[in-house]
C-alpha cells in the first residue's frame, strides 16, 4: 500500500519534502490529528472505539486519591475489579458520591449500596481513574491515540474502515497550509518590498521635489516683493521730481515768484522812467524829494552855523569865538560872556540841524534796509527753494538708487527661482524613473498573483471535494451500528 505522504500527493498534487508546503514534519502531525479527530468521531461507537484499545492496564484502587491512575485520554472502554482470582465488572459513578460508595454509615441518607469486590465501582476525577473498594487489582481498557507518520502506510490499532479518512483529513490541512503559503509567496513579497522601496524613495525625491518647488515659489515671491518695493520707490521718486518740477517749470511756480518778487525790491531803489531814485549819480544829493539832499541841506547850514557867516558875517560860531577871544584880552568880560552865549546858541543851533540830518540818513538807512532786506528775504526764499529742489534730488536719487537694489534684488531671486525650477525638474524626472521601476515590479506581482490565483482556486474547490468526502465518511461511521 502506498504511504500517506504519497496517497495526499495524490489527492492534493502537492510535492512534499523537508522544505515544501506543508513539510513532511507538518504532515506527519496533520496525520496524527486526523487520526485523532477520526476517533473522537467515532462518539460512544464501542465496536470501533475497542478497535483503538491496544490492551488492558492495571491498577490498584487507592484510598487516597493522589495514588489513583493517571489516564492518557478521556475514552475508557471497559473497567473490571479482579478479587480472589475473579473478575468483576465496575459500575461508573458520579465522583462526587465516591465517599457514600466507600462508608456503609451513609447508606441510609443517601440511600446507595456499599460497594464490594463483587459489585464494585469506579470513576474519573481530575485526569486519574479510581476505583472502590481500594487495595484491589483492577484492570481498564482506554483509547488510544496513534501516532502517525507520512512514511507510515497503515495505522496500528486503528479500525480499517475509518483508515481512509486520516489521509483525506491531512489532504484538506496541507491543501489549507498550501493556500496559506500561496498568500505569503516569498516571491511576491520581495517583489512587494521592492515596489515599497521605490515608493518610499518616491516619496523622499517628491519631498524634495516638494521643497524645491516651494523654494522656488518663495524666490518668486521674494522678486515680485522686491519689484513691488522698486516700484514704489520709482512712483515716489516721479512724486518728488514732478513736485521739483512744479516749483521750476512753471510761469507761477514759487521760485520764480520769489526771483519775480526779488527784481521788483531791486527796482524799487530806481524811480520810473530809469531816474534813480536812490543811487545813480550826484543829483541823488541834490535832487529836493530826496532824503539826501534833505541831509545835506541840514549839514550846510550847521556848517555854515560855524564858519559860514550864517546867520550873519559877524555871528557865526568862529566870529565869536574870535570876539570871545578879543574881548577877554580887552578884559570885558561882560562882552565875552555875551559873546560866549551868542556861540552856545549857535552850536545848539549847528547840533539841531545835525540832529535832523541825522534823522533823514536813519530814514534813509531804514528804507534802503527794508528794501536790502526785502531782496534778502526773497532771496533767502529763492535759495531755500533750490536748497528744498536739491534735497528732493538728493531723496529721489536716492530713492531711485534703492529702486535699482531692489531690482537687483529680485534679479538674485529669478536666478534662485531658475535654479529651483532646474532642480524641480531633476527630482521630477527621478520621480517618473522610480514610479517606472515600481510599475515594472507590481507588472510582476501582477502576472505572479494570476499564476498563484489560479493555483489557489484550483486548491480551494480540491479542498472542498475532499471535506466533501471527509464529511460523508464521518457520517457513515457515525451511522454504522454499535454492540
Amino acid at each position: 500500500m502506498a504511504t500517506f505522504e504519497a496517497q495526499v500527493e495524490a489527492l492534493t498534487s502537492l510535492s512534499l519534502d523537508g522544505s515544501s508546503a506543508p513539510t513532511q514534519t507538518e504532515l506527519t502531525q496533520f496525520l496524527t490529528d486526523g487520526a485523532k479527530e477520526v476517533i473522537n468521531s467515532f462518539g460512544n461507537n464501542y465496536d470501533l472505539l475497542s478497535q483503538c484499545a491496544a490492551k488492558q492496564s492495571t491498577f490498584t484502587s487507592a484510598a487516597l486519591e493522589s495514588e489513583a491512575e493517571t489516564l492518557n485520554t478521556g475514552k475508557v472502554l471497559t473497567v473490571y475489579l479482579t478479587h480472589s482470582s475473579s473478575t468483576y465488572p465496575c459500575r461508573k459513578i458520579n465522583p462526587n458520591h465516591k465517599y457514600y460508595y466507600a462508608d456503609g454509615s451513609s447508606f441510609a441518607s443517601a440511600q446507595m449500596e456499599q460497594a464490594t469486590v463483587t459489585d464494585p465501582v469506579y470513576y474519573i476525577q481530575n485526569n486519574k481513574i479510581n476505583a472502590i473498594p481500594a487495595s484491589k487489582t483492577v484492570g481498564y481498557s482506554e483509547v488510544q491515540y496513534p501516532a502517525v507518520a507520512y512514511g507510515d502506510s497503515a495505522i496500528a490499532v486503528f479500525p480499517d474502515e475509518a483508515e481512509y479518512l486520516v489521509p483525506l483529513y491531512a489532504s484538506i490541512k496541507s491543501l489549507q497550509n498550501a493556500m496559506a503559503a500561496k498568500a505569503s509567496n516569498s516571491d511576491i513579497t520581495t517583489a512587494l518590498t521592492a515596489v515599497n522601496t521605490e515608493l518610499d524613495e518616491t516619496q523622499a525625491v517628491c519631498d524634495e521635489l516638494n521643497g524645491q518647488v516651494d523654494s522656488a515659489v518663495t524666490a518668486l515671491s521674494n522678486m515680485a516683493t522686491e519689484i513691488a518695493l522698486a516700484n514704489q520707490e520709482v512712483d515716489d521718486a516721479l512724486s518728488e521730481i514732478a513736485e521739483a518740477i512744479s516749483l521750476t517749470d512753471s510761469a507761477g511756480s514759487g521760485i520764480q515768484l520769489a526771483v519775480d518778487k526779488m527784481a521788483s525790491a531791486n527796482l524799487k531803489f530806481r524811480a520810473d522812467g530809469d531816474d534813480p531814485a536812490l543811487f545813480g549819480d550826484e543829483s541823488t544829493y541834490t535832487t529836493g524829494s530826496s532824503a539826501m539832499t534833505s541831509v545835506k541841506t541840514y549839514v550846510d547850514r550847521a556848517i555854515s552855523y560855524i564858519n559860514g557867516n550864517f546867520p550873519h558875517a559877524d555871528y557865526d560860531l568862529a566870529a565869536n569865538l574870535s570876539d570871545v577871544d578879543s574881548n577877554l584880552g580887552d578884559e570885558d568880560t561882560e562882552l565875552a560872556a555875551a559873546r560866549i552865549q551868542q556861540a552856545q546858541l549857535t552850536l545848539s543851533a549847528a547840533q539841531a540841524d545835525l540832529q535832523i540830518a541825522q534823522t533823514y540818513i536813519t530814514e534813509w538807512n531804514t528804507m534802503v534796509q527794508t528794501l536790502v532786506s526785502e531782496v534778502q528775504a526773497f532771496s533767502s526764499e529763492a535759495s531755500s527753494r533750490f536748497g528744498w529742489i536739491s534735497a528732493k534730488a538728493s531723496v529721489w536719487q536716492g530713492e531711485l538708487s534703492a529702486a535699482q537694489g531692489y531690482m537687483n534684488t529680485a534679479g538674485g531671486y529669478a536666478s534662485q527661482a531658475s535654479g529651483f525650477n532646474a532642480n524641480a525638474q531633476g527630482y521630477a524626472n527621478e520621480v517618473q524613473t522610480k514610479i517606472n521601476i515600481a510599475q515594472g515590479y507590481i507588472n510582476e506581482i501582477q502576472s505572479r498573483l494570476s499564476v498563484l490565483t489560479t493555483e489557489y482556486t484550483w486548491m480551494e474547490k480540491q479542498q472542498v471535494k475532499l471535506q466533501a468526502d471527509y464529511d460523508r465518511g464521518i457520517q457513515l461511521l457515525r451511522g454504522a451500528p454499535s454492540q
